[in-house]
């Protein structure tokens, strides 16, 4: 089961402002798994973890964001295919 985490978790995770992790989620680089009964975000602590790494590995490759969004969508959607056609066999 997923480790669900809110956004002031997130930022002291990965070492980043509130407004960074705001920003990422309206780009859809950090989705939103659920909110709390209070109203509070919830997120995948390894997804936001794993995007981030890759986020900062395409930064530094000068890519725009939304290169990046293409990006590492694309990837997720390779990964899952691939995932999907191993356990089918």
């Amino acid at each position: 089961m997923p480790k669900l985490v809110k956004r002031k978790d997130i930022c002291r995770m990965l070492g980043i402002s509130p407004s960074k992790v705001n920003f990422y989620t309206t780009q859809g680089l950090f989705p939103l798994v659920g909110r709390t009964q209070g109203g509070y975000g919830l997120y995948d602590a390894d997804t936001v973890r794993s995007r981030f790494t890759r986020i900062t590995e395409l930064k530094a490759e000068r890519l725009t964001i939304a290169e990046i969004r293409e990006q590492i969508l694309e990837e997720e959607k390779e990964r899952k295919q691939f995932l999907e056609l191993k356990f089918e066999e």
